[in-house]
């Protein structure tokens, strides 16, 4: 995992949320880079990402995406609540394929916080677009939010 710009107390904070997120483990989600107001995750996508007609399934993206974003808003120090979760689905991956997902914070109020999420695959294809609305439910543990 790579930082920057990111205080230590946050990142390992954030890591070990992610541990605690057992669909996202289930599926196979890791963190690949944090900044401030932003995040990059991977998902190498397998067998058990599929649905009944052997694609894969719309809420291993939809998942990705939300984590994504929820990360994203965790970097600056913030406790997110998905409010809203838009994904617009732009091709079909396939097993085998290794998608990043890129969040990052648009629009920051008092308690209200929007955001958006690209995911690729290793081909460098556009799959998903992503814009998220969360509410924040204060601060991380590891002390105040960056403004």
């Amino acid at each position: 995992m790579e930082e920057a710009s990111l205080p230590p107390t946050y990142a390992e904070e954030i890591s070990r949320i992610n541990k605690l997120s057992p669909f996202a483990e289930l599926i196979g989600i890791r963190i690949d880079k944090l900044a401030d107001n932003y995040c990059s995750l991977k998902l190498l996508l397998a067998d058990k990402c599929i649905n009944y007609n052997g694609g894969i399934h719309g809420g291993v993206i939809a998942t990705l995406s939300d984590t994504c974003m929820g990360v994203a808003l965790r970097t600056v120090g913030l406790k997110p609540l998905t409010a809203e979760l838009t994904v617009n689905y732009l091709s079909a991956p396939r097993v085998g394929d290794e998608l990043t997902a890129e969040g990052w914070i648009i629009h920051r109020g008092g308690t209200i916080v929007l955001t958006e999420c690209t995911i690729k695959s290793d081909n460098s294809k556009d799959v998903a677009r992503g814009r998220g609305i969360f509410v924040s439910r204060g601060l991380l543990a590891s002390g105040e939010s960056n403004q």
